[in-house]
C-alpha cells in the first residue's frame, strides 16, 4: 500500500519517533512503578512494638499509617522513574535528532568549503524523499547554477578582453609603423587618424553592447503601449538606403491592423534593428528581406525573412550566445562583435517574449519574435 506523501516528511518522522519514545518510556515507568509497589511489603512503624493487636493502635490508624508508607514509597519510585525518563528520553531524542539531521551537517560543512575556485563538490544525498533530501538537492542545484554562472562570467571576460584587444592592437600597430617611417606624409597621418577613429568607434560600440548585456532586468518605468506597425515602418525606412548599397531589396508587408504591445519602444527598436541589420549584412547581391507582423488573440508575431547565406542546424543552437559567430573570419572582417543576437534575445525576454530562428544553408533565414499582445479595452 502506498503511504501518503506527508508520512515522508521529516516533521512526521520526528513527531512519530519522539512520540514513540515518550510513550514507550512512560509505559516502562508505569509498569515499573506497579511492579515496585506490588513487590514492596508494608513494614510496621518503628514506634509500634507489634503490628495489630496489643500495639495500642486501632486498625484504622494502622491502615492510614500503612497507606502513608506506601505513598511515600510510590513517591520515591516516581521521582527516580521520572528522573530516569527525563535522562533516557533526552539522550534518545538527542541521538535520534542527530542521526536524522546529519545531512544538514553535511550541507553546513560543505558550505564552509565552497569558494569561487571550488564549486564542483556536491552532497549527493541518497536518502528518502523528505525535507532533508529536498534541501540537499536544492543546495546541489544552487552549486551547479553558481558554477555555470562563474564559468559564463569567466568566458565573458575572456571574450570581451579578446574583442577589445583587436582594435587596440590595430591602432597600436599602425602608430608604431608610422613612428618608424621618417618619410611619413600628411596623408599617412590622415590615414592613421581614420584608423584610430574606426578603432575607437568599434571599442565604443562594443563597450555599449557589453554594458547592455551586463545590466540586470530593466524596470518598467519607460514602458508604454507601443504600436509595432509604425515602429517597423520606421526601421524599414531608416535601413532601406543601407540595403540598397548592398543591392538588397528591403520591404515590409503592411499589417492589416494595429499591433499593440507593452514595452520600451527604444529597446524594442534596437532588437528589430539588430535583426534587420544582420539580414542585410549576411545577404547576397540581388537578395531580399521581408518584414511582416501579425496579431492573434494573445500574442504578436514579427518575422524577418532574408534570402542570405543561411545558418547551419548546429550553429542555430548557439547563435544567441554572447560572442558566438557562425563565420568568425567573415564576421570580424565586417566588424561584427557577436553580441547582436544576444542583445536581441535579452530584450525580447525582458518583454516576456521569445525569439526563434529557422534557416537553411544557402537559402536564407527567418527570425521570428513573439511578444505578448497588449490588452486593449
Amino acid at each position: 500500500m502506498r503511504m501518503p506523501a506527508f508520512t515522508r516528511s521529516i516533521h512526521f518522522k520526528l513527531t512519530f519517533w519522539y512520540s514513540a519514545i515518550l510513550i514507550s518510556l512512560t509505559i516502562i515507568l508505569i509498569v515499573g512503578l506497579n511492579i515496585g509497589v506490588r513487590q514492596a511489603s508494608v513494614e510496621p512503624p518503628p514506634n509500634l512494638p507489634q503490628w495489630g493487636a496489643g500495639s495500642g493502635q486501632s486498625p484504622r490508624d494502622i491502615f492510614f499509617m500503612a497507606r502513608e508508607s506506601q505513598l511515600g514509597l510510590l513517591r520515591n519510585y516516581s521521582i527516580v522513574g521520572i528522573s530516569c525518563l527525563v535522562v533516557l528520553g533526552g539522550v534518545s531524542i538527542y541521538l535520534l535528532s542527530r542521526k536524522m539531521l546529519k545531512p544538514v551537517d553535511r550541507v553546513s560543512s560543505l558550505a564552509t568549503r565552497i569558494s569561487s575556485t571550488n564549486l564542483k563538490e556536491r552532497i549527493n544525498y541518497n536518502g528518502p524523499d523528505d525535507e532533508i533530501k529536498r534541501l540537499a538537492d536544492t543546495f546541489d542545484g544552487m552549486l551547479s547554477r553558481l558554477e555555470h554562472a562563474f564559468e559564463s562570467q569567466k568566458q565573458f571576460i575572456q571574450d570581451a578582453s579578446h574583442e577589445l584587444r583587436t582594435p587596440i592592437a590595430i591602432a597600436q600597430t599602425n602608430i608604431e609603423v608610422l613612428e618608424m617611417d621618417d618619410k611619413a606624409t600628411i596623408k599617412d597621418y590622415e590615414r592613421l587618424k581614420d584608423i584610430l577613429k574606426m578603432s575607437l568607434e568599434r571599442m565604443s560600440t562594443l563597450s555599449e553592447k557589453l554594458l547592455l548585456l551586463s545590466e540586470g532586468e530593466q524596470g518598467k518605468t519607460n514602458w508604454a503601449t507601443v504600436d509595432l506597425a509604425p515602429l517597423l515602418a520606421e526601421i524599414t525606412s531608416e535601413l532601406e538606403t543601407k540595403a540598397k548599397e548592398k543591392n538588397v531589396r528591403l520591404e515590409m508587408a503592411p499589417p492589416e491592423k494595429n499591433i499593440p504591445v507593452s514595452g520600451d519602444a527604444f529597446r524594442l527598436k534596437e532588437a528589430f534593428v539588430n535583426l534587420v541589420h544582420n539580414a542585410i549584412k549576411y545577404n547576397r547581391p540581388g537578395g531580399e528581406i521581408k518584414i511582416s507582423a501579425r496579431v492573434d488573440d494573445t500574442k504578436v508575431i514579427v518575422e524577418i525573412k532574408d534570402s542570405g547565406i543561411g545558418i547551419s542546424q548546429a550553429d542555430q543552437q548557439r547563435i544567441f550566445e554572447r560572442f558566438y559567430r557562425v563565420d568568425k573570419s567573415r564576421s570580424r572582417a565586417q566588424g561584427g562583435s557577436g553580441l547582436g543576437l544576444a542583445i536581441v534575445k535579452k530584450i525580447v525576454e525582458e518583454h516576456g517574449g521569445t525569439v526563434l530562428v529557422e534557416s537553411t544553408l544557402g537559402e536564407g533565414s527567418t527570425f521570428r519574435i513573439t511578444l505578448p499582445r497588449e490588452k486593449t479595452s
